[in-house]
């Protein structure tokens, strides 16, 4: 009987492997995704060379005289400094001047990236030779593409807008509003301006989390991101699928409706996890590991589909929430100067004294997540920072044998359709 379970943690500050040692006598059982395995450099630079609805980017780029790459933030796992030479390698024989190519981080409305968190995500010698800047969605440095037939203003970034050409670099991850992530995501809401950020979020229904196809009659946001997308003229998508280990397992490259779709139904399927019936009805604890969104104190969320799942088990979360910074600017209604700023002013509260809460609570581990800002986006939730002493509170309310559920990539994983 394994009563143990070792898991990836840190994304981006280590992704190391963490193990969670439970008492004597409990069963650990690990519901992983299906998962596949990581690409090859050759199978990243043939989906590249054989996109999905439209030419070549070799091709489809030539004759362009400048060039915008969006990325996504440090929110998302994507590693993307392994898909950009690739990218850059197109773009070059295309016939697009280097000094003319330029990074866009498509944030949204999170925090900008620091210099050094750029050259993360794009890799050090790219962030060196290439211009990259943040989209500021508060900010002036837009441009105004008119609206769309439902009354939708638009307002994107300039750097992006003024380009020739146009791509989008990120990842396709299960998303509560859109279905997946990717595609035209990283346009709005990734560099848009206020304006079309608030209606998007406002006036827009979510599609759902993890739907590939819209269900209703009704455009939602999904169906705004590529409305939008296609006013601004987005030429191409490069969009990744992680395994549980952070490694990339799909390339998906091409037009940004048919590319994001194969990829999603690719994601789908990888991500797919099967709850035991046994499980559902048996487990004590369900343990939910947020990696790989467990950089963000924002993304705890995304970990919390499985909970249904379960009949009658405690839950827990482990984001070590490494960014520490809980920012989302729409929602705060105030620039990130102003945050910072308000966030140095007040005091930070101290951490109640640990105690284990119902099985309606969620219990969560994390070394960075503010106490203050925890509250704010987790009511009912309870927090801790030392694992250990969490699992020994565990282990005076559970029985001597208790059973465990462990889903080791969360943030990511999805009910497989055949469970």
């Amino acid at each position: 009987m394994n009563n143990t379970a070792t898991v990836y943690s840190r994304a981006w500050y280590g992704d190391e492997e963490l193990t969670l040692n439970f008492p004597t006598g409990w069963e650990v059982e690990v519901l992983g995704p299906k998962d596949a395995p990581v690409l090859s450099d050759a199978q990243i630079e043939r989906a590249f060379a054989e996109p999905i609805g439209t030419p070549r980017i070799s091709e489809l780029a030539k004759g362009k005289k400048s060039a915008a790459i969006v990325v996504d933030d440090l929110s998302r796992p994507t590693p993307a400094a392994r898909v950009i030479p690739f990218l850059l390698r197109e773009l070059t024989a295309a016939g697009v001047p280097k000094s003319e190519i330029r990074f866009v981080v498509g944030g949204g409305s999170h925090r900008p990236l620091t210099d050094e968190e750029i050259a993360k995500k794009i890799g050090a010698d790219i962030a060196a030779e290439y211009e990259a800047t943040n989209h500021n969605f508060m900010g002036g440095d837009l441009r105004a593409l008119g609206n769309l037939d439902s009354g939708m203003p638009i307002y994107l970034d300039r750097v992006v807008a003024d380009a020739d050409f146009k791509v989008c670099l990120g990842g396709i991850y299960p998303h509560g509003s859109v279905g997946f992530g990717g595609g035209a995501k990283l346009v709005v809401p990734g560099i848009a301006g206020f304006a079309t950020m608030f209606y998007f979020h406002t006036f827009s229904p979510g599609r759902g989390h993890a739907v590939i196809e819209r269900r209703g009659g009704e455009p939602d946001h999904r169906d705004f991101s590529e409305a939008v997308a296609a006013v601004l003229g987005l030429d191409v998508i490069a969009n990744v699928v992680l395994n549980s280990s952070r490694e990339i397992c799909g390339m998906f490259v091409g037009d940004f409706v048919q590319a994001h779709r194969k990829g999603a139904h690719f994601a789908l399927d990888t991500y797919g996890t099967v709850i035991p019936e046994t499980s559902r009805k048996e487990t004590d604890l369900v343990v939910l590991n947020c990696y790989p969104l467990d950089s963000d104190p924002i993304q705890t969320g995304k970990a919390m589909w499985a909970l249904s799942h379960f009949e009658k088990a405690y839950s827990m979360a482990l984001n070590p929430a490494s960014d520490g910074i809980c920012y989302h600017g729409l929602f705060e209604q105030i620039d990130y100067a102003r945050f910072l700023q308000q966030r140095e002013e007040r005091a930070q509260s101290e951490l109640p004294t640990p105690q284990l809460g119902t099985q309606d609570q969620l219990h969560v581990w994390s070394e960075h997540f503010s106490v203050d800002d925890f509250y704010k986006k987790h009511p009912g939730a309870l927090l801790f920072r030392d694992l250990d002493e969490l699992i020994a509170l565990f282990a005076e309310k559970l029985p001597t044998q208790a059973k465990v559920a462990v889903l080791p990539a969360a943030g990511i994983q999805v009910l497989a359709n055949d469970s």
